[in-house]
């Protein structure tokens, strides 16, 4: 399977401190070929991926989860400098109401030495919805529930299958051919006239699936796209219960709330408002889920 890196560039809510810059999450897919994705572009962000030695011309897509300025504003200098470096390849940019990206890089009047091309990002269908699909992984996304149109995004790996040799002999089949396409595809497939299910001849590993839930109360859209999920980097904008309920933001508590029906194996929460200076008294909050983190600049995971 492939090794999948996650680097926090930015972890801070609407201003940011000292210590914390506006919201971006940089992460490389290492499969048969690697791709590098960049989630939000806060202000600052290029910068960012300097100090943390990520090179910016690699990124291939970016994903925005909303119009809100913490969210976008390094989009523009971060284009700007693709060009000013000689890039030739073309950059995919999904984001919902999309027709507000073409003004934002348009700010500049520059003319790109390469294509932008825009994608939007529905909003308006609560389900789970297919943008970006290969051999090896699908970027998907559906709405949430912030004071604007907003989405979550999901990296989701692909199961990988391989054929035991000494189940498919015993079954009579052949070790290699179409049959194991249609058998990927569907599930299952009749041979000589015997109905055969691929957990009957290959071994299947599930695939690994990260999600970013952006700027979101916890909602059912939400639950649904990161139930299971490897790796979830969750908006926890807010330690204190009750008192920023209006703010359409989740809070420590909403979150602990969900995770017995989330039951995602790591958790990291990031968009930390900057009234939160304490690290440490952050992490006390989460002591008894060990797999949780509280995110941090330049923290690196990977799974």
């Amino acid at each position: 399977m492939a090794e999948i890196e996650i680097v926090f560039l930015g972890t801070t809510a609407g201003i940011p401190t000292r210590e914390r810059a506006h919201p971006a999450i940089h992460i490389a897919f290492r499969g048969e070929k690697e791709f590098c994705f960049l989630f939000d572009c806060g202000e600052g962000t290029q910068r960012q991926m300097l100090i943390a030695n990520l090179n910016l011309m690699k990124i291939q897509y970016i994903f925005i989860t909303h119009w809100h300025g913490d969210h976008f504003l390094g989009l523009p200098g971060l284009v700007d400098s693709m060009s000013f470096e000689g890039r030739t390849k073309p950059l995919k940019i999904f984001a919902p109401e999309v027709k507000k990206l073409k003004k934002i890089l348009d700010f500049n009047g520059i003319e790109r030495s390469f294509e932008v091309i825009m994608r939007e990002v529905p909003v308006e269908e609560n389900r789970i919805q297919d943008l970006v699909e290969n051999e090896e992984f699908k970027i998907v996304s559906t709405p949430v529930k912030h004071g604007l149109p907003s989405v979550a995004y999901g990296l989701v790996e692909k199961e990988k299958f391989r054929i035991d040799k000494e189940k498919a002999k015993k079954l009579g089949l052949p070790v290699q051919g179409k049959i194991y396409a249609e058998l990927k595809e569907k599930g299952e497939v009749v041979f000589e006239g015997k109905k055969i299910t691929i957990e009957e001849v290959c071994m299947v590993t599930k695939g690994k699936k990260v999600v970013y839930s952006g700027d979101t109360k916890i909602c059912q859209n939400l639950l649904n796209l990161a139930r299971d999920a490897d790796l979830l980097i969750q908006d926890c904008t807010y330690f204190d219960n009750g008192e920023f309920d209006d703010y359409e933001h989740a809070s420590i508590k909403e979150i602990i709330d969900a995770a017995d029906e989330i039951k995602a194996k790591k958790v990291i929460l990031t968009h930390i408002s900057r009234r939160y200076r304490d690290t440490e008294r952050l992490k006390e909050k989460i002591r008894a889920y060990p797999n949780w983190q509280i995110a941090e600049d330049f923290m690196r995971v990977k799974i």
